[in-house]
This record gives structure tokens, sequence and C-alpha cells, in this order.
């Protein structure tokens, strides 16, 4: 379990390096699991916080359950493979964490799950430990692939986006945010936060890693107007449109920090800066991204009375603001082609779920079946 401790402390700056003593036999010359797992990391999630950490996670879950069946990958059948899935599918008590530990909370070494997870999620820990396998396989570490030998969890693929809200779910939502109360120094620098946070979110369909990463410099100006300049997945940089709400709102918040009306090139301040006294204007991380928007939609449902819009807000994550500008952007008629670029979809079939998604013509043609019967006979 040291090793997995040593594991779980790498960041981006200080990987675990191989054992001292005689090297293992294999081209990376690891002698543990977990000293193998490291070097994968290193190869190959490096390049983005995002990756490195859900790499680490599913490299940890893996070797933390080895070791608790006595276990070693070199051990693996394809059978132990789907006991794994079953395990994340199904996890035993002692495997749960509270979604929220309170401060100071010291977990346990197997506290690694918050729920059971979803068909999708167990393949995606299919799809990446599969990678690490091939990887160490390809090393010589490995004998076998058993994650690519497993049978595929069962998913369930659907063309509708169910993860982004409706318009009258964010309608109701932005009222809110825009009405929160203002009171003492924080309370109203929250308040602003919280404004400024969700139209940055909406209006540019920004992942919370890239929010976490922005300064006020990646908006520029051309001639066709301003743009913001995000660098997601893979390193890969796009340049989103900035419409006039967001310009709006941009101005809002950099007022309320005392800058200048627009940002100037080269300018470091935060995207989104932490208010509180002690990192003041120093960036939030994407985990404090990601409860502030969850804190803020538990307390925007509570204020809820549409159980339908309920719902939704109390369900909604961050990730769900960048479905829901895809969703509505199209629906105010966007070209697909140019969603996919603000979005920076790879592939133009993942930007299409969010077109059929609000594809009202369905219902019009639908409704035409309804308005060819008859009156249905009242009830005697």
């Amino acid at each position: 379990m040291s090793e997995i401790t040593s594991l779980r402390e790498l960041d981006q700056d200080r990987l675990l390096a191989p054992a001292s003593g005689q090297a293992g036999t294999d081209a990376i010359g690891a002698q543990t699991d977990a000293q193998a797992a490291a070097v994968w990391i290193r190869a190959k999630a490096g390049r983005t916080p995002n990756t490195f950490d859900a790499y680490r996670r599913e490299a940890i879950r893996l070797l933390v359950w080895l070791d608790e069946n006595g276990l070693s990958l070199k051990e693996m059948k394809v059978d132990h493979a789907h006991l794994f899935f079953a395990h994340l599918a199904s996890p035993p008590s002692h495997w749960l964490r509270p979604r929220k530990p309170p401060r100071g909370t010291v977990l346990a070494p197997t506290q690694l799950l918050s729920g059971p997870l979803s068909a999708s999620s167990v393949d995606y820990t299919r799809t990446v430990l599969g990678g690490m396998c091939s990887y160490l396989q390809d090393a010589g570490y490995l004998q076998y692939n058993v994650f690519k030998l497993s049978l595929k969890p069962a998913v369930v693929i659907t063309e509708h986006q169910e993860r982004a809200l409706h318009l009258d779910s964010w309608f109701w939502l932005w009222e809110w945010v825009c009405a929160r109360p203002h009171g003492n120094a924080r309370t109203t620098a929250a308040a602003v936060r919280a404004r400024w946070l969700f139209a940055l979110l909406y209006h540019s369909g920004m992942r919370r890693e890239e929010a976490a990463r922005g300064v006020m410099g990646d908006f520029v100006r051309t001639d066709q107007g301003w743009f913001l300049r995000i660098v997601g997945k893979g390193l890969k940089e796009r340049l989103v449109a900035v419409n006039s709400s967001l310009l709006t709102e941009l101005m809002r918040y950099r007022k309320s920090w005392s800058l200048a009306e627009f940002p100037h090139p080269g300018e470091t301040f935060p995207l989104v800066a932490s208010i509180n006294a002690r990192a003041r204007s120093l960036t939030l991380t994407p985990r404090s991204i990601g409860l502030l928007v969850q804190e803020l939609a538990q307390a925007a449902a509570g204020d809820c009375d549409d159980e339908q819009i309920r719902d939704q807000i109390v369900r909604m994550t961050t990730h769900w603001m960048r479905h829901t500008n895809a969703t509505h952007r199209l629906a105010a008629g966007a070209a697909l082609e140019t969603t996919q670029d603000d979005l920076g979809h790879a592939d133009p079939r993942t930007t299409r779920i969010y077109a059929r998604t609000i594809d009202s013509k369905r219902q019009e043609d639908a409704q035409k079946l309804a308005n060819m019967q008859p009156p249905s006979p009242a009830f005697p």
C-alpha cells in the first residue's frame, strides 16, 4: 500500500521514480505495479492537469482493488477485470466517501468513490486502463492486456443531450443569479462573481478547467470583434467569439475589481478570481469552480417552485453549462460548423447531438399524427 500512497502523491512536477536497486527486466525498469503505472502516467498523461488527474485516479482505483484482493497486474485475468467492473458499479460501503467531506476529514485508503459508477463511467475506466495495459504490454511489463480482452459494458447510446438546461430552466436560473443579494463587501463580491461565472460558462461553453487556467489577457480584439483564447484538451488552442451579452458581463465584472473597462494584452488577472481575504485575486481551481456551481445550483433549487425546473437545476454540474451553451446556440439558429469550432469538438458528430436535441421539427411532425385523429370519446 505504501507504493500506492506514493502514486497518490504524484503531481506533474514530481513523478514516482523506479525504486533503487536492480532494475526490472522490462523497457521501463519498473519493479512494482505502482512504478509501472507512474511511468505510464508520465508518458501519456502529462499534457494537461485534467488528464493527469483522471489517469492517476483510474490507476489508483485499480491498484487498491488489486491490493485488497491479493493480486497484481501481472496476475490479472479477464475474469478479474469483470469483477473489478462489477465492484465499481456496486462498491462496498468501505469504498464510499462523503461527497463533501468536512474540513480535516482523513479518508481511508479505500474511500475512492462517492457512489456507484454508471455504465458509461465504467466503460471510460475500461478504455483508460486498456490504454495503460497496452503501454505496459509494449514495454514488456505485462504479457496480456486483460482490459482489451474484457467484455465492453453495455452503454445506452442516446441521440439527445440530457445534461443541458431547458430554455425555461436557464432563464429562471439566470434571473435568480442576477437577483443574488448584495450586503457587505464579501456578499457583494460573491454575488458579482456568481453572475460572471454563469455568464462566462453559458456564453463561452468553456470547461471548468479552461476557466481555471484562463486570464483576462486571453480576451483579444480583432477586426471582427472580441474573442476569447482558450487552450483546451490536448493543448489545442481555439478562439471563441464573444457576444454582446458576455462582453457586457465582462465589463461589469471588471468594474467590481476596479479594473479597466476592457482587458489589455498580456493581462494576468484571473478569468475567475478568488474573493477570499488571504487569497484575494488569485485564480480558482477547477474543483473550486465545480463546487461553487453546485452550491449555487443547490441554493437556487431550494428557491424554485416549478418541479420540472427544480429537477434540472438540482442535478446540474459545471459541465451542464457547456452542453446548455451548445443546445441553446443551435436552437437560436447558429451554424453547426461555428458551434463545433467554438466548442473545440474534433468530430462534428459530437456537435450534432445538440442539434438533434433542439430539433423542434420532430415535435411538430409528431403532433400532426395527433391532429388527424377525431376527438376521443369521453369516459362514461
